[in-house]
């Protein structure tokens, strides 16, 4: 991605000097006008990512110039400063469109502060029109990213896999994707075209794990009035997916340990091995090295089962799919396109953790489309409970009054930032502090909305 570029209007050259010195250092690239006539020609020119003006300079006043450039594009955020500052030059520039208002003299983190929150506004914008653009043009039924390095490194290591015919491993948290995963493993596979069986071993009681596998011969047991298929015999020639094996019991794996040995298996009551042909893809949430080491995973049977394993990183690992993500899965239960995040909306959903995973943001698109009715717009308030609640941070029951207090005041600055668009003097005026106020308890509490984990700044 490239540097993101300002221009900054300024007709006192030594200021013009220190604001480009100071921002070159966080790795913009920097235009300088001095006049409102320059300013505009540049911005027609370059248009800019983000735009500095003063509001006093000559030929053409910055009110003037925000005008013009607000004319030719809409949402290029204007950043006003100046040494002459009303309440009604600051309540004309917010409503010709100024994201913000900074009054001389200013402390040079102030107005980093808002350069970056400026800039994480821009990406949010950005990567929101992408991935609306590339969803509805996309008519895949499976999410493929082209932008996440993680999540592509898993694609490669898919594709290499499913053309073999190893013993495959998936780890990873719940709501990952780690039934998608095997099933894509199978679907390009050259077993594709043969059953494809999933287990849920975390469903399977300890007395009826053999009867589920093996099947049972009619009369082997009471209650067995028919004959019944297992789910190895029924995976014959294709796959077989257990899905959370760490669930099962020591007999249980025993069981299985034995099937993948001797690639056969007997019916319960039936004295007639039969052979099988089957790949085996398991899936797991826990850590089974480590229930090795504490003996309860049988190691013989874990790397039996850890010929080839994959890791599905959790969705706080790939942030950069979590609005197209959002994207596919509106495409999904909306048809006939035309739905669209908020930038408000879609900043929730990039500051949320996501401890479900993609199930987690999949429930919560369900969610709001239901909220949204008739509308074209899903915005912050069609979003569920949790993620309107901001960087909730109560996780640790243990938390002392003293720390509490400190995240609850941190969550506040957090959601009032969310919800004024990551404005600062805005989010003062609705918390009814000074904007100095506001950054020093910003800097104190480690408010984090503006580091940007994308390299833009």
């Amino acid at each position: 991605m490239s540097k993101p570029l300002i221009l900054i209007v300024e007709d006192d050259a030594s200021m013009a000097y220190v604001l480009a010195e100071c921002l070159k250092t966080e790795d913009y690239n920097i235009l300088l006008a001095a006049q409102g006539e320059q300013a505009i020609e540049l911005f027609e020119k370059n248009t800019p990512d983000l735009v500095l003006l003063d509001l006093k300079i000559p030929r053409l006043n910055g009110l003037e110039v925000l005008k013009h450039i607000k004319s030719i594009s809409s949402e290029t955020l204007v950043i006003m400063l100046t040494g002459h500052a009303t309440i009604s030059t600051a309540v004309e520039a917010m409503k010709e469109g100024a994201y913000d208002f900074i009054s001389k003299p200013f402390e040079l983190d102030e107005l980093m502060h808002t350069v970056k929150g400026a800039m994480k506004k821009i990406l949010i914008i950005k990567e929101n029109q992408d991935a609306r653009n590339n969803a509805f043009q996309s008519g895949a039924d499976v999410y493929r990213s082209s932008i996440s390095p993680v999540t592509m490194k898993v694609d490669d290591m898919i594709a290499s896999v499913a053309e073999s015919d190893y013993t495959v491993l998936i780890e990873g948290e719940s709501g990952t994707g780690k039934s998608l995963v095997a099933k894509e493993i199978h679907n390009l596979s050259s077993r594709k075209n043969q059953p494809f069986i999933r287990v849920d071993c975390a469903a399977l009681h300890s007395n009826l794990v053999e009867s589920e596998l093996f099947g049972f011969e009619k009369g082997s047991f009471t209650g067995a009035v028919n004959r019944k298929m297992g789910k190895l015999e029924r995976a014959n020639k294709g796959t077989l997916f257990l899905d959370e094996i760490s669930t099962l019991d020591l007999n249980g794996q025993a069981s299985l340990l034995s099937v993948i040995q001797n690639q056969e298996f007997e019916r319960i009551g039936s004295s007639r091995p039969q052979v099988l042909d089957i790949r085996i893809i398991a899936a797991t949430n826990q850590n089974l090295k480590q229930m090795v080491k504490e003996k309860t995973f049988r190691h013989d049977l874990y790397y039996r089962l850890n010929v080839f394993t994959v890791y599905m990183p959790s969705l706080r690992e790939r942030q950069e799919d979590i609005i197209p993500l959002t994207y596919f899965f509106i495409r999904k239960y909306r048809q006939g396109g035309g739905m669209e995040l908020s930038p408000e909306a879609a900043m929730k959903l990039k500051s949320y953790d996501w401890p479900g995973n993609i199930r987690e943001l999949e429930n919560a698109v369900k969610h709001a489309l239901i909220l949204v009715k008739g509308e074209n717009i899903i915005h912050s308030s069609h979003l569920p409970l949790e993620l309107n609640q901001g960087y909730w941070a109560f996780r640790d029951k243990n938390l002392g009054l003293k720390d509490i207090l400190a995240a609850t005041e941190k969550n506040i600055i957090e959601q009032a930032l969310l919800e004024n668009d990551l404005n600062v003097e805005k989010c003062a005026q609705s918390l009814k502090l000074s904007r100095r106020t506001l950054y020093y308890r910003m800097s104190k509490l480690d408010v984090n909305l503006f580091r940007d984990e994308s390299g833009l700044s």
